[in-house]
Order: C-alpha cells, then sequence, then structure tokens
C-alpha cells in the first residue's frame, strides 16, 4: 500500500476522535456554565441570608442595649416603660410592638405600643422565649399568623437579671423590604422559611394557606446545602439553591427555571450538527491533502538534525495532516524540553545560591542568638566582681546568670534535638500518660518564666489517657507554649484545651497574638521558619521549636497543624494523638523526697571553671566536695577517698571519663562506688557507651540544681 493511501487511512482515524474531542468538549462546556450559574445563585442567596442576619442583629442589638435597663433589672415596669418605648419608637414603622416575657413560663409580663399599633397582648411564640432564656443566646420565633393581622414574627433577647426575656414583634413584610432590595432576574422565585417550613415570604407571593413544595421540604431536611433539582406547586421544573440561616434557624431556598438553566443544550445541538459539516468535508479534503505529506515530511527530517546540535529550530509549515503536525508538536516538545532542562539547571543554581543564603542568614541568627546570652553573661561577670563592694548585685545577678544559662542551653538541645529527630535517632519511651496533666506539669515549670506573667493563660482540661513518652510530650507542650507567648503581645490571652475528640486525644493552644498569612501557616513548621519580628518583640530562637513538635508528634503516630485567620488574628495550634482507655491504676505521683544527707563528692573535670564552680555549688548544697583536673588524678583520688559519689566529665585529657569508670570498675575497692558521667553529648547512643563503660547515670552539660539535688537524694 502506498504511503499516500496509509495517511488517507490514518487521517480518518485521527479526525474521528477529534470530532469525538468536540463533542465532548462542548458537552463539557455546558456543564461549567451550569456550574456558574449554580455558583452566581449560590452567591446571591448567601447575600440574602447575609442581609437578612444583618437585619435581625439590629433588632438584637437594640434589645441587648435594653435588655441592661437599671429599671428592668429594678422590676420597675413604670419606669422601664419609656426607656422601651423610645427603643420601639426608634425601630420604625416595622417593629409592630415590644414585650417583656418570663423566661420560665414564656408568659407576658408588659406590652409596649406605638399609637396607632395592633393589640398585641399574648407573647410571641412562648416556646421560643423560653429557649432564649434557657440558652441565654437570642432567638427568633417562627412567623405567627393571627386573622386580621399582618404575618409577624419575635426576635427574643434575655434579660441580664429577673429571668425576663424581651422581644420585639416585627411583620414579615421586613425581609420582603430586604428581597425587594436584592433584584433577581425574572421567572427566578426566592423564599424565605423558618424553622417550622412556613413561609416567612415567598416572591412571587402565594395565595394565604398555601404551604411549601415537597421538594423545597426534602431541600431543607436534607443534611448538607447544594444545588438540587425540584417542582413548585405550580408544576414548574427548577433548580434550587438553599442557604440556612444560623442566626434565626431560618432558610433562604432560591430556585431557577430549570429551561432557564439548560437553554445552552439546545445550542449544542446545533454545535453538534456544524461537527457532522465539518467532519465530511475534512474527509473530502483529505484525499487532497494526502498528496503533499511527502513534502512536509522531508522537510522535517531535514530540520531535525539541528535539534541534536542544539541549535534554533526553523521548522516548516506542517501541513494538515494529523501525524505530521504530531511529529512537528514532538519535536518543538523535544526543543521546549531541552530549554526546561537549561530552566531547570538555572533553577537548581538558584536554589544553591538560596540554600547558602538560607545558611548564611542561621548561621546570623545563631550568632544573634547567642551574643544576646553571651553579653549579659559578661555584664553579669562584671557586676560579680564588684560583689564585695555592691552586695545588693548578687540577687540580681543570680537571676542573669540562670536565666542566660537557661537560653543557652534550651538553643542547643534544639539544635541537637532537630538533628537526631530528622536522623532517626529518638527512641521513645511510651507509657500511659494522662494528657491533661501532662499540661498541668508543662505550665508548671514555666510558671517561672517572665513571659507567663505577663500574659493571661486559660486551661479547659479533659481527662484524656494516650500512649506517649513523657519527656517528649512536655517538650511538644512547652515548645507551643513558647511560640505563643512569643507571638502574643503582653497582656494577650493564650487558651489551652485539652478534651477527647472520636478516637483522638486532642490538645489546643490558641491564643489572641499576631496571627499568621496563609503562606506561614504553610510553612509553619519547616526548619528555621519564623513569624514577622515586631519591634516590641525579644529575639524569638531558632525557628526550632515548632520543627521539633511536629516531628515528635509524628513519632508518637499524631499530627499537629496550624491554622489562623490572618494577621493580627491570633493562631491555634492543634495536636491529635490516639486516645487510650483510661489505665485502672492511675494513682497519683509519689511524695517528693526528702533533703539529702551530707556525702563527699569527687568531682573529675578538666576545665577549671566548671570543676570548681560546680564544687562550690555541692558544698552550698551541704555537701563535703573535692576537684581533680585529669583522669589519672579522678582514680587515685576516688581510690584513696572512697567518695559516696564521683561525677566524671567524659572528655578528660589523658585518658577519657569511660576508661575512668572502666578502672575504677575493675579495682575491689572502688567496685561500688556510684559513678556518674558528665557530658556535652547527650545522645541515647552516647547514654548507652556511658553506662557501658560502668557508670550508673549520665547527665548532659549543664548540670543544675535540680539535677544535683536529684543525685544527692538518690
Amino acid at each position: 500500500m502506498y504511503l499516500k493511501n496509509r495517511l488517507r487511512i490514518l487521517l480518518l482515524l485521527v479526525l474521528l476522535p477529534v470530532a469525538g474531542v468536540g463533542v465532548v468538549g462542548t458537552w463539557l462546556l455546558v456543564e461549567r456554565e451550569i456550574e456558574a450559574v449554580q455558583a452566581g445563585t449560590w452567591e446571591r442567596t448567601r447575600a440574602l441570608a447575609t442581609a437578612m442576619d444583618a437585619r435581625l442583629q439590629a433588632s438584637i442589638t437594640a434589645l441587648q442595649v435594653l435588655a441592661t435597663s437599671p429599671a428592668l433589672a429594678a422590676g420597675d415596669p413604670d419606669a422601664f416603660r419609656p426607656e422601651a418605648q423610645r427603643v420601639l419608637d426608634a425601630g420604625g414603622e416595622s417593629w409592630r410592638n415590644l414585650l417583656v416575657s418570663d423566661g420560665g413560663s414564656g408568659g407576658l409580663r408588659l406590652s409596649v405600643q406605638t399609637p396607632g399599633a395592633t393589640v398585641l397582648s399574648q407573647p410571641m411564640h412562648a416556646q421560643s422565649v423560653r429557649e432564649a432564656a434557657r440558652t441565654g443566646r437570642p432567638a427568633v420565633s417562627p412567623v405567627i399568623r393571627a386573622e386580621g393581622r399582618p404575618r409577624s414574627f419575635a426576635v427574643h433577647v434575655p434579660a441580664a437579671a429577673g429571668g425576663l426575656v424581651l422581644s420585639s414583634v416585627l411583620e414579615a413584610s421586613v425581609i420582603d423590604h430586604l428581597l425587594a432590595a436584592q433584584p433577581l432576574p425574572g421567572g427566578w422565585t426566592v423564599a424565605v422559611v423558618d424553622a417550622q417550613h412556613q413561609f416567612v415570604i415567598r416572591r412571587p407571593a402565594l395565595p394565604d394557606g398555601v404551604g411549601i413544595s415537597d421538594s423545597l421540604r426534602r431541600a431543607l431536611d436534607a443534611p448538607a446545602h447544594g444545588w438540587t433539582q425540584g417542582r413548585l406547586k405550580d408544576g414548574r421544573e427548577i433548580y434550587r439553591t438553599v442557604q440556612r440561616s444560623a442566626l434565626s434557624g431560618w432558610a433562604i431556598a432560591v430556585a431557577i427555571p430549570k429551561d432557564e438553566v439548560e437553554q445552552s443544550l439546545h445550542h449544542v445541538r446545533l454545535l453538534w450538527l456544524g461537527f457532522g459539516v465539518v467532519l465530511a468535508g475534512c474527509l473530502g479534503l483529505a484525499w487532497w491533502l494526502a498528496k503533499g505529506v511527502a513534502r512536509p515530511i522531508a522537510a522535517l527530517a531535514e530540520a531535525a538534525p539541528a535539534l541534536g546540535r542544539g541549535e534554533a529550530l526553523a521548522l516548516p509549515e506542517p501541513g494538515p495532516v494529523a501525524e505530521v503536525r504530531q511529529l512537528y508538536e514532538a519535536l518543538q516538545q523535544a526543543s521546549a524540553r531541552l530549554r526546561e532542562r537549561d530552566d531547570h539547571r538555572e533553577a537548581a543554581e538558584a536554589a544553591l545560591r538560596a540554600a547558602n543564603q538560607a545558611k548564611d542568614e542561621f548561621l546570623a541568627m545563631l550568632g544573634h542568638e547567642l551574643r544576646n546570652p553571651l553579653s549579659s553573661l559578661s555584664n553579669a561577670s562584671a557586676l560579680l566582681q564588684q560583689a564585695a563592694a555592691r552586695p545588693d548585685v548578687v540577687p540580681m545577678v543570680a537571676g542573669v546568670l540562670s536565666r542566660q544559662v537557661h537560653q543557652m542551653t534550651r538553643l542547643v538541645d534544639d539544635l541537637l534535638e532537630v538533628g537526631r529527630v530528622t536522623a532517626g535517632k529518638i527512641r521513645l519511651l511510651p507509657e500511659p500518660l494522662d494528657l491533661a496533666e501532662a499540661v498541668r506539669a508543662a505550665l508548671a515549670t514555666l510558671q517561672g518564666n517572665a513571659r507567663m506573667a505577663a500574659h493571661r493563660v486559660e486551661t479547659e482540661l479533659q481527662p484524656v489517657w494516650v500512649q506517649a513518652d513523657g519527656a517528649r510530650l512536655e517538650q511538644i507542650i512547652a515548645n507551643l507554649m513558647d511560640n505563643a507567648l512569643k507571638y502574643t503581645p503582653a497582656g494577650g490571652r493564650i487558651h489551652i484545651t485539652v478534651r477527647r475528640d472520636g478516637a483522638d486525644a486532642l490538645l489546643q493552644v490558641a491564643d489572641d497574638g499576631q496571627g499568621m498569612s496563609a503562606e506561614l501557616v504553610r510553612s509553619a513548621f519547616d526548619l528555621f521558619v519564623q513569624g514577622e519580628r515586631a519591634p516590641s518583640r525579644e529575639a524569638g530562637g531558632l525557628g526550632l521549636g515548632l520543627t521539633l513538635a511536629q516531628r515528635l508528634a509524628q513519632l508518637h503516630g499524631g499530627s499537629i497543624t496550624a491554622a489562623s485567620a490572618g494577621a493580627g488574628q491570633g493562631s491555634t495550634f492543634s495536636v491529635r494523638l490516639a486516645a487510650i482507655e483510661t489505665p485502672p491504676d492511675s494513682a497519683g505521683a509519689p511524695p517528693p523526697a526528702g533533703p539529702a544527707a551530707q556525702r563527699l563528692v569527687l568531682v573529675v573535670e578538666d576545665n577549671a571553671d566548671a570543676g570548681e564552680s560546680l564544687v562550690a555549688l555541692l558544698e552550698l548544697l551541704g555537701q563535703r566536695a573535692e576537684w581533680v583536673g585529669t583522669g589519672e588524678g579522678g582514680v587515685q583520688r576516688a581510690t584513696a577517698l572512697q567518695p559516696d559519689l564521683v561525677l566524671v566529665d567524659v572528655g578528660l585529657p589523658d585518658i577519657d571519663g569511660h576508661e575512668v569508670a572502666r578502672r575504677l570498675r575493675a579495682q575491689p575497692a572502688t567496685q561500688a562506688l556510684r559513678l556518674v558521667a558528665l557530658t556535652g553529648y547527650g545522645t541515647p547512643e552516647d547514654r548507652q557507651r556511658a553506662l557501658a563503660a560502668g557508670f550508673d547515670d549520665h547527665l548532659a552539660k549543664p548540670i543544675g540544681l535540680p539535677e544535683l539535688e536529684r543525685l544527692l537524694g538518690g
């Protein structure tokens, strides 16, 4: 078979799918048009609901102001009536009356009328009156129909005292005016339906006594809003959207005639007919186009080698044949991919430059975070040198030293923890824990923090048990609290919630601080990411806390998410962990140990400042202590003194601390000594090495008073 005949067959096979794609495409366009109508209808419905809620809220606000009247609280109707009359007059013609009812029985206590208004001497729907009194929130009654009177409804607001409920009686025409202010296309139907499926207002209006259609009832009873089909009372088929009001419990339904929505389908049939005509014409042209197939193929073949040489492609016109066009497009795509590869290389180079910049910024931040405490320590050292002449500075110096050492320890710990978590070197020790108690313990630890005292911290803690590592759990809580304290101005509110949510234990830390943009919410848990630094806010760490909290939550099989309504609107962080049943033996913690007896302690430390200061600290705690600066000297003094406790630095200049432990354990005279390793290396592997060498315990530097007291009391 000749090539041109093959091409003719191929052209036929290509054109038929093209026609099919055209048909499908037009159908999709119609569907999209219907979706656009749906979206527009939904926006109009929501606008109507918003306008209605705003009108009702205006009445609620006026009643809430009136509910604070001293005359009402004192039960003085004569003094209260003029105030109520002024509010009623200010409500305009739409306010028919203002009532005061008993919140318990719903019975009417007072009726205030404008001159010329119809007398309403009964409460407007006693059930909604009682509901407002019971919940303490405003309520809107169903529509009240009375013979010879326009349809009305009441807005109820509970008074601050006395168990009374204030009600403004409004005509349903108020809502009709709102609908009139939102003009709808002709043929559309809009209805406002109360909680008892009664029409409040319908446009166009129906005769009195005609209720809602069955399809509208089904739409109102459906669990979710949406775009549904239905039928009006007059038999017309429609599409309908429904929007419910959380304020009143009413619903707004907007219906569009089905023919109006689907009118584009009629045009589609004509378009498909056009597709058929075009297809027939294309098939006729195929015979003619096949004659010129060889020429564009040869031209493309001549242009292709330029692609391999990396030269710019100068492709000839491919002609009308689909296969030739595919070759043409393939060459274009190949050329585009080469350009894309070059773009990727440039992007990779830009990413490397960005990473290098991020490294520089991180190092600058690290330098800043370290210089702040170092500066404070330097000042404290200078002040301490003047302590003999100024003993009054000693308490302040002690506080500065304690806070800044804690700050530097936290920075180093965060860096090491993130490295260990990222490398998968964290090993959890899970046990049944009450999440609420873990929060209380973390807050107790933070009580000394000056920022805690400057904020209003509220808790709502319900007992929920989880299987978790207690230390890591408190680390998550502390990091979330630290984040909230940093980004909430002094005097702000931080609310901590613990509760059970289905099968999960939910911990939420919410603040009313500076909030986050949508972009910052997406990257909140990335390494080194921090929010905007306000001039009034102190340095905020290295941007590691949230990353560490997320990784630890994931190691527990849980998750952590961030949410914020935007800048200045606060943030909420939510931690979810799998909840477990409360253990049967969940007893309280053991009582704290008493003060330690005096002991003889040997300190083996090559750094003179660290060794001498530790000895001084031990003596301050009432212990006898001695310092040795080498590993060999430590073995000798431990053998001679037989101390109660030996604190050994692992990194010694002659023999390391592990060798000191092995030698002491090898001698009968020192086998029973209590040995504790002191080191700047705090990974689980370092602890295992220390225990394997013969140490009884392993502590990471710096060691503080709580750790020393625990050792001396153990």
